[in-house]
């Protein structure tokens, strides 16, 4: 297969690389590529193609430059942003930057790879987070983080109608919590019950096994929130 990876500099990012690395080729796309410095012999750097560009600004044309492939069997969107901060402290730059990395980047990126994925008959994975399903449970601090995460999973249900004409599937994981950087910069000391690893092996899975079945799913994953 040939997989699109975004926001693979660390946490469940970085992991897809290394599992994906193993037998698909990669193209895995951060603003900071240093992790292929210490990617681990467990991986398999020879099929892996770091990019380093910003998903919002990049032009179509770039993007068909650098993934080279014509046909794209996966795109995960996995790149995110959580910036934890009382709703009356949320400056202009806070929301908009939650807004453009966790909604306006995967609808940009969907719109990128339609036809590298309708090639063959490919598939979108956006990860998104169990706070932006509604009834589930919301935490101070979080309002634009889940509006944000709630966009995404409304966008997926929207376009299974819409790239089925493509031929393309997409769902989208609501994830709980996962112990990775980016929570522990938003929650100091907590500690998830789920590694990045472990994360990653179930998406890897879902991906290979269970997308089949699936359209326009929002599925929650979790075991403890936030």
């Amino acid at each position: 297969m040939n997989v699109i990876v975004t926001g693979c500099s660390r946490g469940i990012g970085l992991e897809l690389v290394k599992i994906l690395s193993v037998n698909h080729k990669v193209y895995a796309i951060s603003r900071d590529i240093s992790f292929m410095d210490n990617i681990g012999d467990k991986a398999n750097s020879n099929n892996i193609i770091p990019l380093s560009f910003d998903l919002l600004t990049i032009t179509k044309a770039e993007f068909d430059k650098v993934i080279s492939s014509q046909s794209v069997d996966v795109l995960i969107n996995n790149a995110g942003c959580l910036i934890n901060k009382e709703f009356m402290n949320l400056s202009e730059l806070d929301y908009r930057q939650m807004m453009d990395v966790n909604f306006y980047a995967p609808l940009k990126m969907i719109q990128f790879a339609l036809d590298k994925l309708s090639n063959c008959n490919g598939q979108v994975l956006n990860i998104g987070s169990i706070g932006g399903v509604q009834g589930s449970s919301k935490f101070p601090g979080l309002s634009v983080y889940s509006s944000s995460k709630g966009a995404l999973a409304i966008l997926t249900e929207c376009l299974a109608v819409e790239l089925s004409e493509a031929n393309v599937n997409i769902n989208c994981l609501a994830l709980g919590a996962v112990q990775t950087e980016m929570l522990n910069q938003a929650f100091p000391g907590y500690k998830a019950e789920i590694s990045a690893n472990q994360m990653a092996q179930y998406v890897v899975n879902f991906i290979q096994n269970g997308s089949s079945l699936s359209n326009g799913l929002i599925i929650p994953v979790k075991k403890s929130n936030p």
